[in-house]
């Protein structure tokens, strides 16, 4: 009798095949839809994945498991509003010399339900939720962090490029950092909508725009270009080593108020 295969390495091999249809939309699809037949595509695309990610997870764990908790929110929420202070500070102090698309309400609230309800729930509860969580269960957490970060990247590398797969790896590794100190992606979610929207909102609609022009930047505010790396690069050294020091120096609570 053959012996079935470890749970997260299943659900990988899973994920692997929802990927197929990829091949013939990179190669005939894509090349040949804009306007509002892209956007449509790209919607679909992502409910498509949703669906693949939740069928693919639950059949082996709870969506509490592939981190739709409540834990680590607090600490997910003020670390991500200190990384999206941060990330303004530094597109506000340079001129990008590319504009953002002209707006009006109906686009932001499009913008806002796709970049948060559609980009930033799909793809973290697939890398930082599934991908993560069965690295994890498979190889542990070394392995959860840097293979959804690769994940992560692929993703970007084939839609984007390879100059954006590599940002997108470095991204991914933050956000790993995220889930593995919160345990959870409820904060992730906001965090990563709220990201792109930074960008779309701010400096253009487009990855390739904003990466062709970083050769042409001009810093006309300094101290807030200090300010925002310090705090981009502040918070992943506190999740890395700074926070399980505060959690140890923090008065355990007991009886029936504690907590895990």
């Amino acid at each position: 009798m053959r012996k079935p295969l470890q749970p997260g390495m299943a659900a990988l091999l899973e994920v692997g095949l929802m990927f197929m249809p990829a091949i013939p939309a990179y190669l005939w699809v894509w090349p040949n839809l804009e306007g509002t037949a892209e956007l449509l595509w790209q919607a679909l695309t992502y409910v498509y994945v949703l669906a693949g990610t939740l069928y693919i997870g639950l059949r082996r764990w709870s969506l509490s498991l592939l981190g739709l908790n409540r834990n680590g929110l607090w600490l997910s929420l003020l670390c991500g509003l200190a990384v999206l202070l941060g990330r303004l500070l530094i597109i506000l102090a340079i001129d990008w010399e590319i504009s953002p698309p002209q707006t009006s309400l109906p686009r932001l609230l499009g913008d806002i339900l796709f970049y948060i309800g559609l980009v930033g729930l799909v793809e973290e509860l697939l890398y930082r939720g599934l991908v993560y969580h069965a690295l994890e269960d498979w190889l542990g957490t070394r392995w959860a962090i840097w293979g959804s970060s690769l994940g992560f990247a692929l993703w970007h590398i084939f839609g984007q490029g390879l100059l954006m797969g590599l940002v997108s790896f470095f991204i991914g590794l933050y956000f790993a950092l995220f889930r593995w100190r919160a345990g959870g992606i409820l904060g992730l979610i906001w965090l990563h909508g709220l990201w792109d929207l930074e960008s779309v909102w701010l400096i253009a609609s487009s990855s390739q725009q904003i990466l062709g022009a970083a050769s042409q930047l001009t810093v006309l505010h300094t101290g807030w270009l200090y300010l925002g790396t310090a705090l981009l690069l502040g918070v992943p050294v506190y999740l890395w080593w700074l926070h399980p020091l505060v959690i140890r120096l923090l008065p355990r609570r007991t009886g029936k108020s504690s907590t895990r």
